[in-house]
């Protein structure tokens, strides 16, 4: 006589379909709730309205950053033709907090802001921005996550990580609404190389990675070395001639994606001027990688960094030569670039800078890394048996 068992992963439904979205909606608000409560959310709106008058206070590199305000604007611009006209919010909210723990600046500044209609509107743009960014950053992580782990609800225990990470990367910032671009623009790459779709995508990625964020960089980078074989280099042997670079036309692909990168780049900065770029406590350099290294603020960084992703780093260098072929690449192609130039230009403490690398990297490991040792075990049990 057999037991009926229940399928732990349930079958292709609406039902499904509506609690995974449901997770990602909840999942979404966290870091949006810390990045207001923890963070310094409330400046978001003097910040925007002073880049699009093109006098960022940080100029160099804020002002080249112009991608997600103008998206932002954009949805300005629908909101003020629909719903504004149907429903005017500003209207018909009134925010009114008694004072009971003495004086408060973030508040009283945020209140005060949330009752210019103006700016409250502003808000709710910059919060629907913000959410809809997690949604996007979930689905991508459950699209990039899923070409190696297979159980969904070890899928959604990444998530809750990830969720948490970066509501634990929002102290010292505003809503930093092109950090998640480029996360979003990073996982939409990842899945292009793992899930082989048209290369020709990073024709639009490219341009809007080079108007979000100069990070943006390395994507057309990524898609080089992952169309590279390394399967018999060795670094100890450093035997370069073993590396099997791709063909003529992904060096020429990938040298035009370069070309669109840089003139956007150069384009940007002749159009609003080129300062020397504006220091933050200590020139970029020496200067700044003696203070993320040696310095009561490097301390501050080392246990920021250890509340955002934990010792999950340290678990892959120790297990470093189990993992796929194609995420080892990615570490050792982008893990070091992206931690050293962060390092030498700005406070590292700011761990927001280095969700890319731990959300596209680091999880993907540690993720296939607990369902391959579940795997192995359960073998080993049935093969006892």
């Amino acid at each position: 006589m057999s037991t009926p068992i229940t399928p732990l992963w349930p079958k292709k439904t609406r039902g499904r379909q509506l609690f995974i979205c449901f997770c990602f909606a909840l999942l979404s608000l966290f870091p949006l709730f810390a990045s207001y409560y923890y963070g310094n959310g409330y400046l978001t709106y003097s910040r925007h309205k002073d880049l699009m008058a093109g006098q960022s206070s940080f100029f160099n590199p804020w002002q080249y950053r112009i991608l997600s305000p103008y998206m932002v604007e954009g949805a300005m611009w629908v909101y003020n033709h629909t719903i504004d006209k149907v429903i005017p919010i500003p209207n018909e909210l009134h925010f009114t907090i008694k004072n009971t723990s003495g004086p408060n600046e973030k508040r009283d500044t945020f209140l005060d802001l949330v009752s210019n209609p103006d700016a409250l509107k502003y808000f709710i743009i910059f919060s629907l921005f913000r959410f809809i960014q997690h949604f996007f950053i979930f689905y991508l992580c459950w699209r990039l996550w899923g070409a190696f782990v297979k159980s969904k609800w070890l899928i959604f225990l990444g998530l809750s990580f990830v969720s948490i990470a970066m509501g634990n990367t929002s102290d010292v910032a505003d809503l930093s609404l092109n950090t998640y671009t480029d996360i979003i623009l990073y996982l939409l790459t990842a899945n292009l190389i793992i899930h082989k779709w048209s290369p020709k995508w990073l024709f639009l990625i490219t341009p809007l990675a080079a108007f979000n964020r100069e990070t943006g960089l390395l994507i057309p980078f990524l898609y080089f070395i992952s169309a590279t074989d390394f399967t018999n280099f060795s670094f100890m042997r450093l035997n370069i001639k073993e590396i099997k670079f791709p063909k003529l036309k992904t060096w020429v692909f990938v040298g035009i994606l370069y070309v669109i990168f840089f003139s956007i780049f150069a384009g940007l900065r002749i159009y609003y001027g080129y300062p020397p770029q504006q220091e933050w406590r200590v020139p970029a350099g020496l200067p700044m990688l003696k203070l993320n290294l040696l310095s009561p603020t490097g301390f501050k960084a080392y246990m920021a960094l250890l509340g955002t992703f934990g010792v999950i780093p340290f678990i892959i260098l120790y297990r470093f030569k189990a993992f796929p072929h194609i995420l080892k690449v990615w570490f050792i192609g982008i893990v070091p670039i992206w931690f050293a130039v962060h390092y030498i230009t700005v406070v590292a403490y700011q761990t927001r800078l280095f969700l890319v690398p731990i959300i596209m990297i680091f999880i993907t490991m540690m993720l296939w890394l607990i369902e391959q040792e579940i795997v192995q075990r359960y073998k080993g049990i049935k093969n006892e048996v």
